[in-house]
């Protein structure tokens, strides 16, 4: 019997695609968990589980030799602060707006990260949009703002307002900051993937402790046109967050990595990642939520739009 070797850049590509879905299972767990824990305790806890589970592989590889990072002391300062900004701020905002939108919606406001990446690229370190992009960035932001301009339906999971689509644009707008931070560092200095992703969760653990008082204000007050999932039960919220954590932080940052390794064309890798909103609507369908024809169409749309933006970066 022959064996059959998947060749490295197929590897890439499926572990960029199998991210995206654990990703898509993730938000849907964290919004049911979100109706147990408001959003800063959620995240907190969501981080400091992670960052021990990546500290013990941190400890494994300076053990087997691997100096985990070579990098000067402010240097890694800067790339704490990327943690703090792109994890503690940006997911925190992100758990905001999904307890109030649901996962489908906030996932389609959170699309537009390419596109808040790619405006502040240009703006603070100067890369040039080309007339491609510019179409990208047109299709992505028209494509979610169809959706979100849709009139809420009894059966659909969550309430669309300002507040909600406001939280969704802070988490987008704080996970490009951290990543411009991060992407920059990496490029100049010698650090292993897994070494980064705890520096930058380790970081973000005082931060979130010290601001526990702002659940009050980030809590979603409900309310019978919100359309919230049934409470679960305190075993299935700890079933369904640790499920969620392997899967979302653990699982797909890892996944992420190998894409970046492999995949031979990071356009095509890139696009691939962000098409968590497309596995997003069978999952909400199943879980009994209506999920229209424009939804499905508004997010083909803006999913297009960001294989725009990646197709041009080349």
């Amino acid at each position: 019997m022959l064996a059959y070797t998947i060749p490295a850049s197929s590897l890439g590509l499926i572990a960029a695609t199998t991210a995206s879905l654990f990703w898509a299972f993730s938000v849907v767990m964290h919004r049911r968990v979100g109706r147990v824990l408001p959003p800063v305790r959620l995240n907190t806890i969501k981080v400091m589980f992670a960052t021990t589970l990546l500290g013990l592989v941190v400890l494994v590889q300076w053990y087997l030799g691997e100096l985990p990072w070579s990098m000067p002391t402010g240097k890694l300062a800067l790339m704490a602060v990327s943690g703090v900004i792109g994890i503690a701020v940006g997911d925190t905002l992100f758990y905001a707006g999904l307890n109030r939108m649901g996962a489908r919606r906030v996932l389609m406001v959170y699309t537009i990260n390419p596109v808040i990446t790619l405006v502040l690229a240009w703006f603070l370190l100067d890369e040039p949009l080309t007339p491609v992009q510019l179409m990208g960035i047109a299709v992505t932001c028209g494509g979610v703002s169809w959706v979100i301009a849709e009139r809420n339906h009894a059966k659909s999971d969550g309430h669309v307002d300002l507040l909600g689509v406001l939280f969704g644009i802070g988490a987008a707008t704080c996970q490009s900051i951290g990543y411009l931070i991060s992407h920059s560092l990496l490029k100049q200095y010698e650090m292993t993937a897994v070494a980064s992703a705890f520096l930058r969760l380790a970081s973000c653990i005082p931060v979130l402790l010290a601001f526990f008082w702002l659940d009050r204000v980030l809590r979603d007050p409900g309310g019978q046109e919100h359309n919230h999932p049934a409470r679960p039960s305190r075993k299935q919220t700890v079933v369904m967050f640790l499920i969620a954590v392997m899967l979302g932080t653990v699982g797909g940052i890892t996944l992420m990595q190998i894409s970046a390794k492999y995949a031979e064309k990071s356009g095509v890798a890139s696009t691939l990642l962000s098409i968590t909103p497309l596995f997003v609507l069978p999952i909400t369908a199943v879980l009994g939520e209506h999920v229209s024809r424009r939804a499905v169409l508004g997010a083909i749309i803006a999913i297009a739009g960001v294989a725009m933006l990646f197709i041009a970066a080349g």
